[in-house]
């Protein structure tokens, strides 16, 4: 129950940073992120595969079938999310789509999948047994 509720309040972070993205006056609130080099890039790596790995936990590491493979199914939640914000993107003023944001994401996502799918099979909690 303890996962559910840190994945819904991350939730809540990445919906706000989102959204002070979104805002042009809230800009410098990433200038950090920004001065550093390829900070954007960690940031979009880190930042969805930590929503994939608190997702996937909360799922239990559950696994859908799609086209005849395995996949995370949180990861695959995420995954579609990310890809529509990203898209986003295009209609919306003040940002800029770039494939390669798109590409950390999915980077992280994986990756960070993967970790949540291991700890949970070591701790006898994944569905996937």
């Amino acid at each position: 129950m303890r996962i559910k509720i840190l994945a819904l309040l991350y939730v809540a972070l990445l919906i706000i940073i989102v959204w002070l993205a979104d805002h042009r006056k809230y800009h410098h609130a990433f200038d950090v992120m920004r001065a550093l080099p390829y900070g954007d890039k960690i940031g979009h790596f880190l930042l969805m595969g930590l929503l994939a790995f608190v997702v996937n936990l909360a799922l239990k590491c559950k696994r859908w079938r799609i086209f005849g493979l395995r996949f995370l199914a949180g990861s695959v939640i995420v995954l579609v999310f990310v890809f529509i914000e990203e898209v986003s993107q295009l209609f919306i003023r003040y940002r800029t789509f770039d494939w390669f944001d798109l590409l950390a994401d999915a980077l992280g996502i994986f990756l960070f999948g993967r970790l949540a799918a291991y700890l949970s099979r070591k701790a006898g909690y994944s569905y996937d047994r």
